[in-house]
């Protein structure tokens, strides 16, 4: 912990349970985006990657006067500060993500920021937030995300076009989204971003995957050169189909690396669910990382994977992911997977049929007799998280047609389809009773 005065448990106590330090101290910046036509875009900087529009109010986080800072202190910005002073996070519209898994029983990514801004930061939270909380304004980016590209190797199946340029390539040939209109649009940053760059202390780097991104190695070279990186705390996000070799000299000069590997389940189950994954690669690339104590994974649970969370927890178990490093850090998250297009919550738990929920569950329960016999807590919190998101999540007997449709659409470009993947769902993709 940076600073002795940022426990978790003194935030919540002075702050109340329900707030979430990133619209006080960070800020996701985009420079990049999926357009229709010729709209011309503008960069964006929001409190939060996960903002969803129940409103389809888009624009109130574009960014004005060319300024990070200035957008930062717009009436959206201000509303939800508030909001969260308020300790109305469960009201808030915007927020449904981690509203959602939260309710679900598993760690948001409100839960988790907050426990990275309580290890990470230097300065005193509480006295910081309460001086924001006089005004309601920020005058400084202690953490910042940035989106600069959507450049990757993949072409998940639940991703989409703005966060992967082979999933845009499928949508445009394959789903033939929007023909000939769907164009990627990237900007150049805006004026203070590079003061930005001066005093924050956290840079996270999203896409895409970022460490195959020109823009992510051009800013790490840009520190570098600066002589910023020594204070400066970088995560990559990153679907380990390679290991950076040739960035290792130059992340040793930060003040430290973190990388937050996708990993959603072991051989065939992620190279579908992952498409363009090689699970030899992923495996040996992943488990190097995992071992240098800098990395943590994230697990995307949707309804391809779920019914092989056993394999994926047994081969985290065989290859001592987590338990044997420090017992109170959480090494693996579990991400329901979240939207509200059409794609993402027919890929959700919800999809399940009962039948193939109460499978799910069964092989979970039966797998954690063995983590009860040998008392390892660790791992049977993670089963209890997967447990508890089956358990929270209704049937939706709804959105197992628009199922179907979507994975005989993946199924037309994959290696393999999901009932050789996943035999469980034949029935489902048959006339078979």
């Amino acid at each position: 912990m940076n600073n002795p005065k940022n426990s978790l448990d003194h935030i919540y106590n002075e702050l109340g349970n329900n707030i979430c330090l990133y619209p006080f101290f960070g800020a996701f910046y985009q420079t990049n985006k999926v357009v229709n036509g010729n709209k011309n875009e503008h960069n964006s900087v929001r409190p939060c990657s996960l903002i969803t529009y129940p409103y389809k109010i888009v624009t109130d986080w574009d960014i004005t006067d060319n300024s990070i800072y200035n957008t930062r202190n717009n009436a959206a910005w201000k509303r939800m500060r508030q909001s969260f002073l308020d300790g109305k996070f469960q009201e808030i519209p915007e927020c449904q993500v981690c509203i959602n898994n939260e309710c679900h029983g598993t760690t948001s990514p409100r839960m988790m920021n907050n426990k990275f801004y309580s290890d990470m930061l230097s300065i005193d939270i509480v006295e910081e937030v309460k001086k924001i909380a006089v005004t309601n304004e920020v005058t400084e980016v202690r953490s910042l995300d940035y989106y600069p590209s959507n450049y990757c190797n993949y072409s998940c199946i639940m991703c989409t076009g703005g966060a992967s340029t082979q999933r845009l390539t499928y949508e445009i040939k394959v789903l033939k989204k929007y023909g000939d209109k769907q164009k990627l649009v990237l900007n150049p940053a805006d004026p203070d971003f590079f003061d930005i760059l001066k005093t924050v202390e956290i840079i996270n780097f999203t896409g895409g995957e970022t460490i195959l991104q020109k823009q992510v190695i051009e800013t790490i070279d840009y520190l570098i050169e600066q002589d910023l990186a020594k204070n400066i705390t970088i995560t990559l996000l990153t679907n380990a189909s390679s290991y950076p070799d040739t960035l290792q000299e130059k992340f040793a000069k930060f003040k430290s690396v973190i990388y937050t590997v996708s990993i959603d389940g072991i051989g065939d189950v992620i190279e579908y669910q992952r498409r363009g994954a090689v699970w030899s690669d992923v495996e040996k690339n992943s488990l190097k990382l995992l071992k240098t104590g800098s990395a943590v994974v994230n697990y995307v649970i949707t309804a391809v994977n779920v019914l092989s969370a056993m394999d994926f927890i047994n081969w985290a178990y065989k290859n001592n992911i987590g338990p044997t490093r420090h017992p109170d850090q959480e090494y693996i998250f579990i991400s329901p997977v979240n939207g509200t297009d059409d794609i993402h919550p027919c890929l959700s738990v919800n999809t399940l049929p009962t039948e193939l929920k109460e499978l799910a569950l069964s092989r979970l329960t039966e797998g954690r007799k063995f983590y009860a016999d040998i008392n390892n807590k660790f791992f049977l919190k993670i089963i209890d998280r997967f447990i508890s998101i089956l358990n929270n999540a209704d049937t939706m007997p709804e959105l197992l047609p628009r199922f179907i449709e979507h994975i005989t659409k993946e199924d037309s470009v994959s290696k393999k389809k999901l009932i050789e993947v996943v035999p469980e769902w034949a029935p489902y993709f048959t006339n078979e009773p």
